[in-house]
């Protein structure tokens, strides 16, 4: 069968992140598709798998839905306790909705578009202890928000910013997300998208962008995220501008911590990520036939060597169609 998939090479962190963890987990992850012509049970596990979260990164999900629900009301009108409620009602709903759902592994009537499955049930894990611990974690997340200073500054961002953006996680806007690199030649294919959480401009050439993060919190605490970086490109960029004639602040903050890091955006910070986004493209473009990413068509599986830590197989959640795999290559 002719792989007729033809789709522009795509960077993100989380992109290449996973192709230097695993280059076999980056294949499933991002070349699913190739896997038809080779075994369709393989190929539809595959594409079960990549739709799949743990209940961790369900956490992270739903407290980002959770945050963004509040504030973009709260950009509207302000709320009150019974307001705030209701948000945290709607996200209880979900979750345990879409457990039940979840458990019951009825996979011929999965809905990918709404990738509500946890990939612990799919391996038949018994998670039910976890339900509620996993509820009263993304509502935490919420109130210490709410309970700290960082509530009152974007109150005041709202009321006294030239404007304020709020992304909606739910509806994702993929053309907004888009950034452009048509001014950057060697990146002028590359399709990258970013959307941070938050993002202020405070006034003309005076900018703040807020990203909230869930996970663990990185040991690493020196310069800028690769993410906030991309951030700042972007918006470079789109407003045709440069560094030196601009003000940009950007911080990742953890929940429920509070840490924040991050800073001011400097030169150097937007001439590294170029360089950055070059080299990531070099490497991923080894794994593509013809070193093409404009068709984006990936070299046989065999190409994609699997991890050698037992560690990060372990809880891996392709390791059901990367051991059947073994029997095509």
């Amino acid at each position: 069968m002719v792989n007729t998939y033809n789709h522009t090479l795509t960077w993100s962190t989380t992109r290449i992140t996973l192709l230097e963890y695993c280059n076999k987990k980056y294949y499933f992850n991002y070349y699913p598709h190739a896997l038809r012509s080779l075994n369709q049970e393989v190929w539809l596990t595959a594409l079960l798998l990549k739709n799949l979260k743990s209940i961790d990164m369900r956490v992270g999900e739903k407290t980002h839905h959770l945050l963004s629900d509040y504030l973009r009301a709260l950009k509207k009108w302000m709320q009150d306790e019974a307001a705030i409620q209701e948000h945290k009602d709607r996200i209880i709903d979900e979750m345990r909705k879409e457990f039940e759902i979840s458990k019951t592994r009825d996979y011929a009537a999965y809905d990918r578009d709404r990738k509500f499955g946890l990939s612990e049930h799919y391996y038949w894990e018994n998670i039910d202890d976890k339900l509620e611990e996993a509820i009263k974690k993304a509502l935490n997340n919420l109130e210490v928000f709410l309970e700290s200073d960082r509530n009152e500054k974007v109150q005041h961002y709202f009321k006294n910013a030239k404007s304020v953006y709020v992304e909606n996680p739910r509806e994702k806007d993929f053309d907004g997300m888009k950034v452009n690199l048509y001014s950057i030649p060697e990146l002028r294919p590359v399709n990258v998208m970013a959307a941070p959480d938050f993002g202020v401009v405070i006034a003309d050439n005076k900018y703040l962008i807020l990203d909230r993060k869930t996970g663990q919190e990185k040991m690493d605490t020196d310069g800028i995220s690769e993410q906030l970086k991309i951030y700042a490109l972007k918006l470079l960029l789109k407003g045709n501008v440069d560094i030196a004639n601009v003000d940009i602040e950007a911080y990742e903050i953890y929940l429920p911590s509070l840490h924040q890091f991050g800073g001011k955006i400097e030169k150097d910070d937007i001439d590294n990520i170029i360089q950055k986004l070059k080299e990531d493209v070099e490497f991923q473009k080894q794994f593509l036939v013809d070193n093409d990413i404009i068709k984006n068509q990936p070299l046989a599986s065999t190409s994609f060597p699997r991890t050698k830590s037992e560690k990060k197989c372990a809880g891996c959640t392709f390791r059901k169609v990367c051991e059947d795999l073994k029997n095509f290559e």
